[in-house]
């Protein structure tokens, strides 16, 4: 660095002295540059800018040595990519058989003998029933005696979930299954309702989550005391997006966490 009073006083030894700096300070930025495109740039793309003069050394350079190259040679094509083998369907599933055979008149062969089976060839295919959509209508026998005047009794019905609801338990089960496991909001659930004609808002489903909850907090305290008693604990936040179409832009998508814990067995 340079103080004023070191600066010399010819008007050509100044020009010398600025061309120098300038030249230097060219070399800073290109440096700079690159460290820049090496520091935040692509990884696999560190090397691809040759606009600067210190990448353009470089390029030169292997342009002399490379050795001219004959524009009629083939490029080598490498093996095409195998697929894996598919994995068969699980052992479990139902099975559904559909027999395939030939027409009566093929059946028949050209010297006037019939066709007989030989054999058979077999493959599966992976199909799925979409959601069927019913409503259990809970009929309750109501009995009375006509000797006396005794009150009459009704037939007592399953303990329900939620009481006075419309929700059976296979439907309370699917809506907490697709909320947190699948991850499905419950305005998309609203819509996936609304295309098989149920109409169920939002908010009604919101409540039942919410005292679905409530059932379950019992059964919760006694699995995070159980959880507590182990010497290790194992945890996984993984986070979802939430969507807030109620708040200000800026915070309408928001990140939850469904936080995961299990103990260790054997300890």
């Amino acid at each position: 660095m340079l103080f004023r009073s070191q600066l010399p006083d010819d008007s050509a030894a100044l020009k010398q002295l600025l061309a120098y700096m300038q030249s230097k300070v060219e070399v800073l930025e290109e440096e700079n540059a690159l460290l820049r495109q090496r520091l935040f740039g692509r990884k696999s793309e560190q090397s691809a800018d040759s606009t600067t003069s210190q990448l353009a050394l470089f390029d030169e350079a292997e342009s002399i040595a490379a050795p001219a190259t004959d524009d009629s040679e083939e490029d080598v094509v490498g093996p095409a990519k195998r697929r894996g083998k598919r994995k068969p369907l699980s052992a479990d599933l139902l099975r559904i058989e559909v027999i395939h055979d030939l027409p009566e008149h093929e059946l028949t062969c050209a010297c006037g003998c019939r066709k007989h089976a030989i054999g058979e060839q077999t493959s599966e295919q992976l199909d799925i029933v979409p959601m069927q959509i019913r409503v259990i209508k809970h009929i309750r026998k109501v009995y009375g005696c006509r000797g006396c005047e005794t009150a009459p009794v009704t037939a007592d019905k399953p303990a329900q979930l939620i009481e006075k609801s419309m929700a059976s338990p296979s439907v309370l089960a699917m809506l907490l299954t697709t909320k947190y496991v699948d991850g499905l909001p419950l305005h998309r659930f609203e819509k996936v309702l609304g295309r098989h004609g149920i109409d169920l808002p939002r908010q009604t489903l919101a409540r039942w989550v919410i005292q679905c909850s409530e059932h379950f907090q019992p059964l919760l305290n006694l699995m995070r005391d159980r959880l507590l008693e182990s010497p290790v604990i194992h945890c996984d936040e993984t986070g979802r997006g939430r969507n807030g179409s109620h708040l200000p832009p800026p915070a309408q998508i928001r990140t939850c966490r469904i936080t995961a814990y299990g103990s260790c067995l054997g300890f």
